[in-house]
């Protein structure tokens, strides 16, 4: 298993110009595509950038997730990148920044192993067996300026003891798969995502969201609530059968899964 830092300048090198390719006719701009060897959260460099940036890292050494939670791409072995928008709703950019990630993910794995990531509400990329993490995404909005931030694993390593965390690698991405064949995509899936309709969006989400029908721990405010997820949709519920068999429904803008069962839990 891998357990070095995979970052090389020789690895970089072509990132920049394919990069930039990607970006052509989305809403980001190919001059303000940034390439850094080592920073300590793309979030910080593309919001100084503004609209229209795109910033990667070969290592993030200080990332972070939601609700402030450190997002580990320390070895050089997944992808750390952030694109800058004009400011929407976060509900918006969240739901169409997951959809275009899931896209990405899928089509770097064999047919028959895109079937086994999936969506966890609000902004995780899970892997169907056990749950493990596959990426997640963050977006933040001040003033004008919205910054979408992407975390993928791709390559093996070691993870700390309380993460469950899988790479595309070990899901049957080919051996040959590097991380910017990921990166390149992701402007142009994002892009579409975004500009997607809503009702196209939810159904898509829906459609991939792991927990649905499986039992689940969530967090509204701060109270705890087990049971069976019965449905949800994104921008507006959840509905969770508890273990008393009343059906309570939550607000998606405040409710978050912990946990959840999964087929192979």
């Amino acid at each position: 298993m891998t357990s070095g830092d995979r970052t090389s300048s020789a690895e970089l090198e072509d990132w920049a110009d394919r990069i930039e390719v990607g970006c052509r006719g989305t809403r980001f701009d190919p001059s303000l595509v940034r390439v850094l060897a080592t920073c300590d959260s793309t979030q910080d460099v593309a919001r100084s950038a503004g609209p229209g940036s795109v910033v990667v890292a070969g290592r993030q050494t200080h990332g972070r997730g939601r609700l402030g939670r450190p997002w580990i791409e320390d070895l050089g072995t997944g992808v750390a990148i952030s694109l800058a928008t004009r400011a929407e709703a976060v509900d918006r950019l969240l739901l169409g920044s997951t959809v275009g990630v899931l896209d990405a993910i899928r089509a770097a794995l064999p047919g028959s192993n895109q079937g086994r990531v999936g969506i966890k509400f609000p902004n995780d990329l899970v892997e169907r067996g056990r749950g493990a993490k596959v990426g997640g995404i963050l977006v933040e909005v001040a003033d004008d300026v919205a910054v979408i931030g992407i975390g993928v694993n791709v390559h093996r390593r070691e993870w700390p003891e309380e993460l469950s965390a899988i790479g595309l690698e070990e899901l049957g991405a080919d051996q040959r798969y590097r991380r910017i064949d990921l990166i390149e995509t992701l402007p142009v899936r994002i892009s579409n995502a975004l500009d997607a309709d809503r009702a196209t969006l939810v159904a898509r989400f829906v459609d991939a969201h792991l927990p649905t029908g499986r039992r689940v721990e969530i967090e509204c405010g701060d109270r705890i609530h087990r049971g069976t997820l019965e449905s949800l949709d994104p921008t507006e519920s959840l509905r969770v059968r508890g273990d008393d068999g009343v059906v309570r429904v939550w607000p998606a803008a405040s409710t978050r899964i912990l946990s959840w069962e999964p087929v192979g839990g």
